[in-house]
């Protein structure tokens, strides 16, 4: 379970816009601790566009204290864009985003809590948190806007709990068409190599490189087509020299 958890939140905008980001990324709760505005607003409505529904699915939850919200959950975080540096103060000392994410893959409830558009989270409210998370940026202007900052948590966040995309739904090539572009690799390194050496790099290279790259069955089959007629010409040629050098 994911819960997004914005403390006294001040702009009508940023809560349009942080709704439809809980839309895009499949947020499980949006908790709301005292908001200052009404998040059910025609104007928060009109920055979360095609992701009102979200308003209206019983995920967005408004709570009385931040105790409340991150009741039973397993881990959570504070964000702050001000962290000590030195480790003088135990309650600045932050991670990175990316580091809480790697964290968060060993719990089944996860939250991370965004405090105030204009003073973030108090010394109270973060030390309600398990741990201090840190967007790494610009150490001169480290003060991220709100709905910016909770995007880039949940990107991260969602990659990291391998939530599931669009990507997802990908006609993958599978084990068999990768065995057949195998063999015409070989085939085809087999006779533009001057040695067996040769040969078994280009081989190798030539299959690691596809192995890297997320193909679909159609990508894959291209490239047998494309590899097949290389050698076939290669082939056709290398017999004509063949027959001439014969007839010489």
């Amino acid at each position: 379970m994911l819960k997004i958890v914005i403390v006294g939140i001040e702009g009508e905008i940023n809560m349009g816009f942080i709704v439809r980001l809980c839309k895009n990324f499949d947020v499980d709760e949006l908790a709301i601790v005292k908001p200052q505005i009404d998040p059910w607003s025609d104007e928060v409505k009109r920055f979360a566009a095609n992701g009102v529904d979200y308003l209206y699915s019983g995920k967005v939850k408004i709570y009385g204290s931040l105790d409340d919200a991150l009741s039973g959950i397993g881990i959570s975080a504070c964000t702050s864009g001000i962290v000590s540096t030195e480790g003088i103060d135990l309650l600045r000392r932050a991670v990175e985003l990316s580091e809480f994410a790697d964290i968060a893959t060993r719990y089944s409830s996860i939250a991370i809590v965004f405090g105030r558009e204009s003073v973030g989270l108090t010394r109270n409210e973060i030390e309600k948190c398990d741990l201090l998370v840190h967007i790494a940026s610009n150490p001169e202007y480290p003060i991220l806007n709100l709905s910016h900052a909770v995007g880039i948590a949940l990107y991260i966040l969602h990659r990291a709990l391998k939530k599931s995309s669009i990507l997802d739904k990908i006609n993958k090539a599978d084990e068999e068409q990768l065995r057949i572009l195998d063999k015409y690799i070989d085939e085809l390194a087999s006779i533009i190599s001057s040695n067996e050496s040769q040969k078994r790099l280009f081989a190798i290279s030539f299959k690691r490189l596809v192995r890297r790259v997320l193909l679909s069955k159609s990508e894959v089959g291209l490239l047998i087509t494309f590899i097949r007629r290389i050698y076939s010409k290669v082939k056709k040629e290398e017999t004509q020299i063949n027959l001439i050098q014969k007839v010489d």
